[in-house]
């Protein structure tokens, strides 16, 4: 199949989809949405670039992450639980003001950490995949990287959108829990250097998962 056959034939499976993305944001309002939107882009175009439809690609992505690519699997669930705990954590405290306990006690956006993980664990099994299968999808294997680095950027800018929003509702607060927490990772406040080594190691693990997650012909 050509590439362009490829592209045309993944926009035919993405666009049965679209819908959904529409769907959502009423009943998740403005900001929930945004958030989830990148992810479920994410997803969309991961999805149908393989020859299933989506809920086939889930089963088939996590049986195949389980037997084949174990360390993909961990990172993928990991980010998934601490997805949900965080939001489910959220819901239940905010109330009370600034959340700065349970998975807040650690890191200032476990929310984004667990859609950044999430995806990690994805991209690394689709790249090993690609390689193997020389290709399958109509995306590259490099373009798959360049996907997940697009996730990366994107939750890093809300996550800048959303501490200045509580910074301004918080004030002296915030800027107290912004100083002892980290951001996306928990390691401890580094300054300006934070950020810059939080997005390395997660780098690090997407590489390192590519390395030891692929066959030694294909590894990079």
């Amino acid at each position: 199949m050509s590439f362009l056959n490829k592209i045309k034939t993944g926009l035919l499976n993405a666009s049965g989809y679209l819908v959904l993305l529409l769907q959502q944001i009423p009943p998740l309002g403005v900001y929930p949405a945004l958030m989830t939107l990148p992810v479920f882009l994410y997803l969309l175009a991961l999805a149908s670039q393989f020859p299933w439809s989506i809920p086939n690609a889930i089963v088939e992505g996590i049986q195949m992450s389980i037997l084949l690519f174990p360390l993909e699997a961990i990172v993928t669930i990991a980010g998934f639980v601490l997805l949900i705990y965080s939001i489910v954590y959220l819901l239940r405290h905010r109330k009370e003001g600034l959340v700065t306990t349970g998975p807040y006690r650690y890191i200032r956006h476990p929310q984004y950490a667990g859609f950044i993980l999430l995806t990690l664990g994805l991209t690394a099994l689709s790249y090993n995949v690609l390689k193997i299968t020389f290709g399958m999808g109509w995306l590259t294997p490099e373009a798959t990287l360049a996907l997940w680095f697009g996730q990366l950027a994107i939750y890093i800018a809300l996550a800048f959108i959303e501490e200045s929003h509580l910074a301004k509702t918080f004030g002296a607060d915030y800027a107290t829990y912004k100083e002892n927490t980290s951001f996306l990772l928990p390691l401890k406040s580094l300054g300006y250097f934070e950020i810059p080594l939080s997005i390395t190691c997660l780098v690090g693990i997407l590489f390192g998962l590519i390395i030891l997650g692929s066959p030694p012909i294909f590894a990079i």
